[in-house]
C-alpha cells in the first residue's frame, strides 16, 4: 500500500499495517529542485528517522527507509496501538509533524466496544511537552471526552469531601478549644454553652466542583452537536447527565489557565489526571473540531482493549450460564512458575486473560488481536507472505499451556481472534464462526476451541456461543 497525500503535516495510517510515505511528500518543502529531490529526500528520510527513532518506537511503530517505483521515503509498520503522536521535522527540529494510528475496524467499530465495555479502557493521554499539529480534527470527538468525563468520575468519587480545619461556636468541646476566648468573651458574660472550637471536618471543595461542573458541561454542548452520529455519544451523554446530577448543588464556575485548587492532593494520581482533563477543556485541546488548535498525544493498546471486550462478553456469558468470572485485567489467573535456579528463570507467571468456572468444566480464553480469524475459518491460514499457520501454531501451544493449570472434569482452551462485523456474518452464514477439536489426556478431556469475535459492540450472539463450550461436544460417527 503507497500512501501518497498533500502537504498534510499529519500522516494517518491503520494499526497493524505497512505503509509507504513519500519523503517528497511530507519531508520536502514544495518547489524544491526535483534534480536534488531524491538526494535531499533521502537525506531528510534518514534524519527524520533518528531524530523520532524513541517516540515511534514508544508507539510501536517501526520507521526504515526505503522506496517504491522510484520514489524515496519512509516504510512505516505499526503494532496494536493506536494514537496520535507529535513528530519533528528534520528541516525544522520542530514538532510540526504528526502520525496518527487509527483503529483497523473502523472508529464506528472501536466505538460499540468502548460502550460495550462500559468503558473501563479509554485513551491514556501523554504527558508530552508538545502537541499534534491538527489532528483533533482527524478523530472523533467522543474519543477524549470519554477519557475526560471518566477521569471527572473517578475525581468526584475522590474528592467529594475532604477534611478541612473548621472553626465555630459550639455548645459542647469539640476538637481545639480556645480557652482564652471562652473564658473572656462567654463565660464572663454568661455564656457558657457558646464555646469557641477548632476542629477538622469533612467539607466540599466548592472551586473545585464548580470547576468539574463546568467542564462537564462544556463537553456536554461539545457531544450534542455529535448526537446521531455514534451511539458512543448518547452514552457519554449521559454519563453527563449523571455528573450534573452530582454537581447539582456547585454553580459550574471556569477556572483560568493553569489554576490550582487550594490544598489540592498533589500526590494522588487520580487528582493529578482529573485537573488535567480540567486544564484541557479550559485550553480547548482535543475536543475534535471546536478549537483550531493542536491536539493532545494519545495512545491506546488495541490488544489490550480486545482483551477488555472478551472480558465484557465472558462477564456476559458468566451470568447467562451460571459460571464464576476471573480476569488477567484484576489480576486474578496469573499462576506463578517456580524456576530453580530462580534467577535463570524467562516467564514468571502463565496468566491467561479470562477464564469460567463451573464445577464440571473450566473455559479459558486467551484474546489475540490478530487478523488470523477469517484466514482459519476459511482454511487460508499459512498461505499469503506471512507463515500465518506458525504464528497460529504458537498461539495454540500458549492456551494449551494455560489448560494445564486446572484440573475438572473437563477443560476447553479457547483462541478468541477479532473480526469485522461484516465478514463475521459471512463466517456466521458459513457455520465457520466456531470450530472445536478434542483431546484426551488421562482421565482428562482438554478441548481445543477456535472462535471469531465480532468487532461490534453486541454481547448476545457471542456469549450464547461461549455458552455452548461450556457443554460437551456432541459427536457424530
Amino acid at each position: 500500500m503507497v500512501q501518497v497525500l498533500s502537504n498534510n503535516p499529519v500522516r494517518r495510517i491503520q494499526d497493524s499495517a505497512r505503509v509507504f510515505v513519500s519523503a517528497t511528500d511530507w519531508l520536502l518543502e514544495p518547489g524544491v529542485d526535483k534534480r536534488k529531490a531524491p538526494e535531499l529526500a533521502q537525506r531528510r528520510s534518514e534524519n527524520f528517522l533518528d531524530m523520532n527513532r524513541g517516540i515511534l518506537s514508544d508507539f510501536g511503530v517501526r520507521g526504515q527507509l526505503g522506496g517504491v517505483r522510484g520514489e524515496i521515503g519512509l516504510w512505516l509498520e505499526s503494532d496494536t496501538r493506536i494514537g496520535a503522536l507529535p513528530l519533528l521535522s528534520p528541516s525544522s527540529a520542530k514538532p510540526e509533524l504528526g502520525l496518527v494510528v487509527e483503529p483497523r475496524f473502523s472508529w464506528s467499530s472501536a466505538g460499540d466496544m468502548l460502550v460495550g465495555t462500559g468503558f473501563r479502557i479509554t485513551p491514556e493521554i501523554l504527558p508530552l511537552p508538545r502537541m499534534v499539529p491538527s489532528s483533533d480534527r482527524q478523530i472523533p470527538s467522543w474519543v477524549l471526552s470519554a477519557t475526560v468525563l471518566m477521569r471527572i468520575e473517578a475525581l468526584l468519587k475522590q474528592s467529594s469531601l475532604r477534611f478541612e480545619m473548621n472553626e465555630a461556636l459550639l455548645s459542647a468541646p469539640k476538637g481545639q478549644v480556645n480557652w482564652g476566648r471562652y473564658a473572656t468573651n462567654y463565660w464572663a458574660k454568661g455564656q457558657c454553652l457558646t464555646i469557641p472550637c477548632r476542629f477538622p471536618d469533612l467539607l466540599a471543595d466548592t472551586k473545585l466542583h464548580g470547576a468539574m461542573h463546568w467542564t462537564v458541561l462544556r463537553h456536554q454542548d461539545a457531544l450534542r452537536t455529535q448526537r446521531g452520529r455514534h451511539i458512543a455519544v448518547l452514552h457519554l451523554l449521559q454519563r453527563c447527565e449523571a455528573l450534573l446530577v452530582q454537581l447539582r448543588s456547585y454553580a459550574p464556575t471556569q477556572p483560568k489557565t493553569g489554576w490550582q485548587p487550594a490544598n489540592s492532593h498533589a500526590s494522588s494520581d487520580v487528582f493529578r489526571k482529573g485537573l488535567e482533563a480540567i486544564h484541557w477543556t479550559v485550553d480547548e485541546r482535543g475536543l475534535g473540531g471546536t478549537s483550531d488548535l493542536a491536539g493532545l498525544p494519545w495512545r491506546m493498546d488495541m490488544a489490550t482493549f480486545f482483551e477488555a471486550w472478551i472480558e465484557s462478553i465472558a462477564e456476559a456469558t458468566a451470568k447467562r450460564f451460571q459460571a464464576r468470572l476471573t480476569t488477567c485485567r484484576l489480576h486474578e489467573t496469573a499462576v506463578r512458575l517456580h524456576w530453580q535456579p530462580q534467577r535463570l528463570g524467562t516467564q514468571r507467571a502463565l496468566i491467561p486473560d479470562v477464564v469460567l468456572h463451573r464445577p464440571d468444566v473450566t473455559l479459558v480464553i486467551d484474546a489475540k488481536y490478530k487478523r488470523h480469524a477469517q484466514l482459519v475459518g476459511y482454511g487460508g491460514y499459512g498461505k499469503g507472505e506471512h507463515d500465518w499457520q506458525t504464528q497460529h501454531r504458537e498461539d495454540l501451544l500458549q492456551v494449551l499451556a494455560y489448560s494445564s493449570l486446572f484440573d475438572t472434569p473437563r477443560v476447553v482452551a479457547c483462541l478468541a481472534y477479532p473480526t469485522p462485523h461484516d465478514q463475521w456474518q459471512t463466517l456466521k452464514d458459513h457455520g465457520r464462526v466456531l470450530s472445536r477439536a478434542t483431546i484426551r489426556q488421562g482421565l482428562r478431556q482438554v478441548e481445543i476451541a477456535l472462535i471469531a469475535v465480532p468487532m461490534s459492540g453486541q454481547t448476545a450472539e457471542i456469549s450464547v456461543l461461549l455458552g455452548q463450550l461450556l457443554s460437551p461436544m456432541q459427536t457424530t460417527d
